[in-house]
């Protein structure tokens, strides 16, 4: 175990993926402590979590200190409230820096992951969405990413300048899909999203390579949770419909801690060359 002391932002906390990635960091990371800033609509939901997580490094043998902070009733989506929110989230990450400092546990490593998001509509072709619904998409999946990331990179290298901390890591996540990369029917503006996503964050790792900042995209695959049984629900092409379904009657859906234990280890191993494309199936 080493002594390094982790900051880590997770949107989309309070349930499903984000806070499978909470519990994957604090079993997999390496890190000796960990300050979790858990951002997400339902503050019940994201305060459950965050016993959970600190119960759970309570009870392990391997003697991860954990800290949090929750920052309920988020709608990223939600752009006239949109820098309120960033600010309550700034707040948060501040307070757990100040503590990390007058504890003499120093921060090694600032972490941001983008797992908040939507799917869209998917019953609708290209030619069906209104310029609406596609602002309102894309305000929620891309917008308020493109918020969050600057104010986090920002606030983080006020606070770490590279002069004075040299050693400090900051990574910068987007949970990504294949749908990025590659053109499937009724999947419009998911796919646009995320692809936008991808492409903001390869421009960010270019920009701030220097500045110990890397980026990654990480598709997580089809996932056997809530969203995945939304689009069961709602995908209006039958042909991959009719492959999601078998996969889940098959149980072939990933399961959400075995892809969000890669995603934390990708970040141990930090081989990954930063603003990368990487998929759950990737070897």
């Amino acid at each position: 175990m080493t002594s390094a002391h982790h900051l880590v932002v997770i949107t989309g906390a309070n349930r499903g993926f984000g806070a499978s990635v909470a519990h994957s960091y604090l079993r997999h990371s390496g890190a000796s402590a960990i300050s979790f800033v858990l951002v997400g609509r339902n503050e019940q939901g994201l305060a459950t979590v965050l016993h959970a997580l600190q119960e759970e490094a309570r009870t392990s043998s391997g003697a991860v200190t954990v800290k949090g902070v929750v920052v309920g009733n988020v709608d990223l989506a939600d752009t006239e409230h949109l820098e309120k929110n960033l600010e309550r989230i700034q707040v948060a990450v501040a307070q757990l820096r100040d503590e990390a400092s007058q504890s003499k546990s120093a921060i090694s490593k600032s972490v941001l992951v983008n797992n908040a998001g939507s799917l869209g509509d998917l019953t609708k072709t290209a030619k069906e969405f209104t310029w609406q619904e596609a602002r309102r998409y894309f305000d929620f999946n891309v917008v308020s990413l493109v918020g969050l990331c600057s104010t986090f990179l920002k606030d983080t290298q006020a606070a770490f300048p590279k002069e004075t901390y040299p050693e400090h890591r900051t990574v910068v996540v987007s949970v990504s899909s294949l749908l990025a990369v590659q053109a499937f029917s009724n999947w419009g503006l998911y796919a646009a999203g995320k692809a936008a996503r991808d492409r903001f964050l390869g421009v960010m790792a270019l920009e701030e390579k220097s500045n110990n900042v890397k980026t990654l995209n990480y598709a997580p695959g089809p996932l056997d949770n809530e969203m995945q049984a939304d689009v069961r629900r709602t995908l209006g092409d039958a042909e991959q419909l009719e492959i999601y379904d078998g996969m889940h009657k098959s149980g072939k859906l990933v399961k959400m801690d075995d892809s969000s234990s890669k995603l934390v280890l990708l970040l141990k191993k930090d081989e990954y060359t930063t603003g990368a494309h990487i998929d759950f199936y990737d070897e």
